[in-house]
């Protein structure tokens, strides 16, 4: 049986670059968001977002080495079967992928959706990270009823948790419907099956819910930040106040 394999790569990637490499080294183009490449009638979709998804490859790291010098993994990208068949446009079975034609369109539909769950996959497991490393706020808050962290630290977490949530924001138009099918809107129902097959709508509403988790936590440190800082003001305020009674007392005592 046929399978489509995808890979990530994991740093540097230059889609710019890649593009230049694989239509230099072997049959390939470029559209808005992906490079089609074709190999013995076997296609691979490289897309902008540093996700690669091979249809029938035997040799994919070989295609990816030479296009690219960035590192890429395997680990936690998607892998199916599939075959042709005619019974309808497209099905999705105990991943298994049948369609109605194996052209290079209808497969690079489908790839959009894979790609996307790859990438809606890191998100997820950044937004993991950031919440078991800070999970121990809102504990601290329930327990003693503050955040037991310096003003110091308090700024670096929530430089952390805005840095993660920034660079979820900043890239979540990759989730969108891709612009392609806004030129072949009959490929859209090829996308749209894989895309419900690998729940991404579920999936975003869930990343959306720990979003607004990530963003209540944010909400308490920059409350207690502020807190702190008043506090130490007041601390201030109050041993200037005591300074000067003491001086006048002093100024009091001497004149007697």
């Amino acid at each position: 049986m046929k399978m489509i394999k995808s890979y990530k790569f994991t740093k540097d990637f230059d889609f710019k670059e890649v593009t230049q490499n694989a239509i230099k080294t072997f049959r390939a183009k470029a559209t808005k968001d992906a490079i089609i490449i074709e190999k013995e009638s076997k296609y691979a979709f490289v897309f902008k977002y540093g996700i690669a998804v091979f249809w029938d490859f035997s040799d994919e790291e070989f295609l990816l080495k030479k296009i690219s010098g960035s590192s890429f993994s395997s680990k936690n990208c998607e892998e199916f079967n599939f075959e042709l068949s005619q019974a309808q446009k497209i099905k999705i079975e105990t991943d298994t992928v049948y369609l109605d034609s194996l052209n290079e369109l209808t497969m690079l539909s489908v790839s959009f959706a894979i790609a996307q769950s790859i990438k809606l996959g890191e998100f997820e497991d950044a937004m993991l990270e950031t919440l078991q490393q800070t999970e121990h706020i809102p504990q601290e808050l329930a327990r003693s009823g503050r955040v037991l962290l310096s003003r110091k630290e308090i700024a670096r977490q929530r430089g952390r948790l805005f840095l993660a949530k920034s660079n979820i924001y900043l890239h979540f138009e990759l989730l969108d419907t891709p612009e392609f099918f806004w030129e072949y809107p009959e490929l859209e129902i090829y996308y749209q099956t894989a895309r419900k097959y690998l729940e991404l709508q579920p999936r975003i509403e869930i990343l959306h819910r720990k979003l607004s988790v990530l963003q209540e936590i944010l909400t308490i440190l920059a409350d207690e930040q502020n807190h702190k800082h008043s506090s130490q003001l007041e601390w201030i305020i109050i041993i200037l106040i005591a300074f000067e009674i003491i001086i006048f007392i002093f100024n009091d005592l001497l004149k007697t």
